[in-house]
Protein backbone atom coordinates (compact mmCIF):
# COMPACT_ATOMS: atom_id res chain seq x y z
CA UNK A 1 0.00 0.00 0.00
CA UNK A 2 1.20 3.31 -0.59
CA UNK A 3 -0.37 6.64 1.23
CA UNK A 4 1.04 10.65 0.61
CA UNK A 5 1.72 12.57 3.49
CA UNK A 6 0.46 15.62 4.45
CA UNK A 7 1.37 17.70 1.34
CA UNK A 8 3.40 20.00 3.47
CA UNK A 9 5.75 17.04 4.38
CA UNK A 10 6.28 16.51 1.10
CA UNK A 11 6.33 12.37 1.40
CA UNK A 12 5.14 9.27 0.30
CA UNK A 13 5.04 6.08 2.67
CA UNK A 14 4.97 2.96 1.20
CA UNK A 15 3.31 0.23 4.05
CA UNK A 16 3.51 -3.27 3.67
CA UNK A 17 0.55 -5.64 4.25
CA UNK A 18 1.12 -6.18 8.33
CA UNK A 19 1.26 -2.54 8.31
CA UNK A 20 4.89 -2.13 8.74
CA UNK A 21 6.52 0.98 6.92
CA UNK A 22 8.33 -0.32 3.61
CA UNK A 23 10.20 2.62 2.69
CA UNK A 24 9.46 6.30 3.09
CA UNK A 25 10.27 8.79 -0.05
CA UNK A 26 10.74 12.10 0.37
CA UNK A 27 9.78 14.14 -2.56
CA UNK A 28 12.02 17.68 -2.18
CA UNK A 29 10.15 19.27 -5.18
CA UNK A 30 7.05 18.36 -5.43
CA UNK A 31 4.05 18.17 -2.63
CA UNK A 32 1.88 15.02 -3.40
CA UNK A 33 -1.63 15.26 -2.90
CA UNK A 34 -3.14 11.95 -4.49
CA UNK A 35 -1.47 8.84 -5.17
CA UNK A 36 -1.66 5.18 -7.24
CA UNK A 37 0.69 2.19 -8.41
CA UNK A 38 0.64 1.34 -11.66
CA UNK A 39 2.62 -1.41 -10.65
CA UNK A 40 5.03 -2.92 -7.88
CA UNK A 41 7.76 -0.67 -8.14
CA UNK A 42 5.54 2.49 -9.78
CA UNK A 43 3.64 5.07 -8.56
CA UNK A 44 1.68 7.78 -10.41
CA UNK A 45 1.07 11.12 -7.89
CA UNK A 46 -1.05 13.91 -8.67
CA UNK A 47 1.12 16.91 -7.27
CA UNK A 48 -0.40 20.00 -4.94
CA UNK A 49 -0.57 23.24 -6.53
CA UNK A 50 2.26 22.29 -9.42
CA UNK A 51 -0.75 20.85 -12.18
CA UNK A 52 1.19 17.63 -12.81
CA UNK A 53 1.79 14.07 -12.53
CA UNK A 54 4.70 12.72 -11.72
CA UNK A 55 5.76 9.24 -12.43
CA UNK A 56 8.40 7.75 -9.35
CA UNK A 57 10.20 4.29 -9.75
CA UNK A 58 9.84 3.32 -5.25
CA UNK A 59 12.75 1.78 -5.89
CA UNK A 60 15.16 4.24 -7.50
CA UNK A 61 13.32 6.69 -5.21
CA UNK A 62 13.33 8.89 -8.62
CA UNK A 63 11.08 10.60 -10.71
CA UNK A 64 10.61 8.80 -14.02
CA UNK A 65 8.45 11.53 -16.09
CA UNK A 66 6.22 14.14 -15.36
CA UNK A 67 3.01 14.39 -17.29
CA UNK A 68 1.66 18.21 -17.29
CA UNK A 69 -1.99 18.18 -17.27
CA UNK A 70 -2.27 21.60 -18.57
CA UNK A 71 -5.23 22.24 -15.67
CA UNK A 72 -4.86 26.08 -14.88
CA UNK A 73 -2.89 27.48 -12.05
CA UNK A 74 -1.80 31.64 -11.91
CA UNK A 75 -1.11 32.82 -8.72
CA UNK A 76 -2.47 35.96 -6.66
CA UNK A 77 -6.10 37.11 -8.13
CA UNK A 78 -6.63 34.42 -11.06
CA UNK A 79 -7.58 30.93 -11.90
CA UNK A 80 -5.38 28.01 -9.20
CA UNK A 81 -6.90 24.28 -9.15
CA UNK A 82 -5.14 22.53 -6.24
CA UNK A 83 -6.59 19.57 -6.23
CA UNK A 84 -6.58 16.60 -8.21
CA UNK A 85 -6.98 13.08 -8.23
CA UNK A 86 -5.59 9.85 -9.94
CA UNK A 87 -6.19 6.24 -10.73
CA UNK A 88 -5.00 3.73 -13.13
CA UNK A 89 -5.91 0.78 -14.56
CA UNK A 90 -3.40 -1.09 -17.18
CA UNK A 91 -1.54 1.17 -19.18
CA UNK A 92 -3.90 4.04 -18.59
CA UNK A 93 -3.75 6.93 -15.89
CA UNK A 94 -6.93 9.23 -15.30
CA UNK A 95 -6.77 12.40 -13.69
CA UNK A 96 -9.61 15.11 -12.84
CA UNK A 97 -9.47 18.05 -10.75
CA UNK A 98 -12.09 20.61 -10.10
CA UNK A 99 -11.63 22.01 -13.54
CA UNK A 100 -15.20 19.57 -14.44
CA UNK A 101 -12.50 17.46 -16.54
CA UNK A 102 -11.23 13.86 -16.73
CA UNK A 103 -8.01 13.58 -19.04
CA UNK A 104 -6.79 9.62 -19.78
CA UNK A 105 -2.88 9.38 -20.20
CA UNK A 106 -0.78 6.69 -21.10
CA UNK A 107 1.70 5.61 -18.51
CA UNK A 108 4.47 7.23 -21.30
CA UNK A 109 2.69 10.25 -21.10
CA UNK A 110 1.02 10.42 -24.27
CA UNK A 111 -2.77 11.85 -23.39
CA UNK A 112 -5.69 9.39 -24.82
CA UNK A 113 -8.51 11.33 -24.03
CA UNK A 114 -10.56 14.17 -22.38
CA UNK A 115 -13.78 14.60 -21.06
CA UNK A 116 -14.95 17.83 -20.30
CA UNK A 117 -18.82 18.82 -18.84
CA UNK A 118 -20.36 20.15 -15.33
CA UNK A 119 -22.08 17.01 -14.00
CA UNK A 120 -18.27 16.56 -12.84
CA UNK A 121 -17.26 19.73 -11.25
CA UNK A 122 -15.65 20.00 -8.67
CA UNK A 123 -14.28 16.32 -8.21
CA UNK A 124 -13.20 14.83 -5.51
CA UNK A 125 -12.42 11.03 -6.71
CA UNK A 126 -12.08 9.14 -9.04
CA UNK A 127 -11.98 5.15 -9.93
CA UNK A 128 -11.80 3.08 -12.99
CA UNK A 129 -13.16 -0.65 -13.20
CA UNK A 130 -12.10 -3.64 -15.39
CA UNK A 131 -13.57 -2.46 -18.45
CA UNK A 132 -11.95 1.38 -18.89
CA UNK A 133 -15.15 2.58 -17.11
CA UNK A 134 -14.43 5.78 -15.31
CA UNK A 135 -16.41 6.88 -12.24
CA UNK A 136 -16.00 10.66 -10.92
CA UNK A 137 -17.22 12.17 -7.91
CA UNK A 138 -18.30 15.56 -8.14
CA UNK A 139 -19.20 17.60 -4.66
CA UNK A 140 -20.82 19.89 -5.74
CA UNK A 141 -23.04 18.17 -7.67
CA UNK A 142 -23.98 15.23 -5.11
CA UNK A 143 -23.10 12.05 -7.81
CA UNK A 144 -21.10 10.08 -9.20
CA UNK A 145 -20.45 10.08 -12.95
CA UNK A 146 -19.53 7.38 -14.92
CA UNK A 147 -17.70 8.15 -17.91
CA UNK A 148 -17.49 5.45 -21.40
CA UNK A 149 -13.87 4.03 -21.80
CA UNK A 150 -13.62 6.13 -24.73
CA UNK A 151 -13.88 8.90 -23.08
CA UNK A 152 -16.57 10.18 -25.18
CA UNK A 153 -19.92 9.43 -23.39
CA UNK A 154 -21.34 10.23 -19.93
CA UNK A 155 -24.12 9.21 -17.20
CA UNK A 156 -24.83 10.40 -13.80
CA UNK A 157 -25.08 6.65 -11.87
CA UNK A 158 -25.81 8.03 -8.27
CA UNK A 159 -26.98 11.12 -6.93
CA UNK A 160 -27.96 12.88 -3.60
CA UNK A 161 -30.77 10.57 -3.36
CA UNK A 162 -28.43 7.41 -3.05
CA UNK A 163 -26.74 8.79 0.01
CA UNK A 164 -24.11 10.87 -2.27
CA UNK A 165 -23.11 13.79 0.13
CA UNK A 166 -19.84 15.57 1.12
CA UNK A 167 -18.51 12.43 -0.70
CA UNK A 168 -14.48 12.38 -0.55
CA UNK A 169 -13.32 9.05 -1.54
CA UNK A 170 -14.12 6.65 -4.39
CA UNK A 171 -13.40 2.97 -5.03
CA UNK A 172 -14.42 0.07 -7.54
CA UNK A 173 -13.67 -3.29 -6.76
CA UNK A 174 -14.83 -6.06 -8.61
CA UNK A 175 -18.91 -5.62 -9.56
CA UNK A 176 -18.90 -2.60 -6.48
CA UNK A 177 -18.75 0.90 -6.16
CA UNK A 178 -17.29 2.20 -2.61
CA UNK A 179 -18.31 5.91 -1.72
CA UNK A 180 -17.12 7.24 1.10
CA UNK A 181 -18.06 10.48 2.81
CA UNK A 182 -17.08 13.32 5.00
CA UNK A 183 -18.68 12.09 7.84
CA UNK A 184 -17.21 8.33 7.73
CA UNK A 185 -19.84 6.90 6.02
CA UNK A 186 -19.25 3.87 3.68
CA UNK A 187 -21.81 2.99 0.70
CA UNK A 188 -21.58 0.07 -1.05
CA UNK A 189 -23.29 -0.05 -4.62
CA UNK A 190 -23.62 -3.12 -6.93
CA UNK A 191 -22.82 -2.50 -10.15
CA UNK A 192 -23.75 -4.83 -13.00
Amino acid sequence: MIFSGSHYNRRLFIVLSDGTLDTELSLSIVQPFDVTCIDDQTVAVTTFNDNRIQIIDTKAKQVTKTIKTGASRVKDDTIKNDLSYITTSGENIYYTDNDATVKCYSVKGDKRWEYKNESIMSATGIAVDQHGIVYVMSNRNKSVVLISADGKNSRTLLTEKDGIQKSYGIYFHIDKLYVVSISRVLLKFDIA
